[in-house]
């Protein structure tokens, strides 16, 4: 089935998860073993093999943290894989297709149904300069031993959708819950390129300080000897 031609759902059944942020592209494997998500899955499996990801709040007063507040954006993502084991636990390895607004939760039992309305990114000229700063920038971070792989860069680059490349470059590299879900929620793909190209810098900055740092100890050792 072509990602291109599936149709979420208005009313779709959701994970709410602490610290997890799922983007569009990305894949997320999950382990499925609440009984309420267990039956969520059994039946998402016989209908349309997507469950969304929303990342829950956790700045809420100490009398409403059972109640999951989630955040306004999520992802709806497509099974591809699911193995039932023996304990009726499951492994589930779910792709990002939408990033959706939630316009409200429909429904709390057995599983949490949320309202979605599907964001579409909104791409304009400047998209295509800053990619190319992204690029130049995921290097830079390799070549400073940073977490950008070469396997990463082979298949980032050759990537035409620019609004793939930077998810799922923000999604592989951001690693502060509150920062991803701020980029999750731009829907102008020039701003949450920019984004990540501040986080990229930022760390590339402190990487190339403390190799020279390393390297002025270096220098002065040899000159003791």
């Amino acid at each position: 089935m072509s990602k291109a031609n599936i149709e979420i759902p208005q009313k779709i059944p959701v994970m709410t998860l602490r610290g997890v942020v799922l983007f569009p592209k990305a894949m997320m494997p999950l382990s499925i073993f609440e009984e309420r998500y267990r039956q969520m899955l059994d039946e998402v499996l016989d209908t349309t093999r997507m469950f969304g990801i929303v990342c829950e709040r956790e700045n809420v007063a100490e009398d409403e943290v059972h109640m999951e507040h989630p955040f306004g954006v999520a992802t709806v993502g497509l099974i591809r894989v699911s193995k039932k084991h023996h304990d009726g636990t499951s492994f589930v390895l779910l792709q990002g297709i939408k990033r959706v607004k939630i316009r409200g939760i429909s429904q709390e039992l057995p599983y949490r149904v949320v309202e979605t309305e599907a964001m579409n990114s909104i791409i304009d000229d400047s998209c295509s300069s800053i990619r190319k700063e992204l690029e130049q920038a995921l290097q830079q971070n390799k070549l400073l031993g940073g977490d950008v792989t070469d396997e990463m860069l082979e298949f980032l680059n050759p990537l035409d959708d620019d609004d793939a490349f930077v998810d799922l470059a923000a999604f592989t590299l951001c690693k502060h819950t509150l920062r991803k879900q701020a980029m999750l929620e731009v829907q102008h793909l020039s701003k949450r390129a920019s984004m990540l190209l501040t986080d990229l810098h930022r760390e590339n900055d402190r990487l190339a300080s403390i190799k020279q740092m390393m390297n002025q100890s270096e220098d002065e050792a040899s000159e003791q000897n």
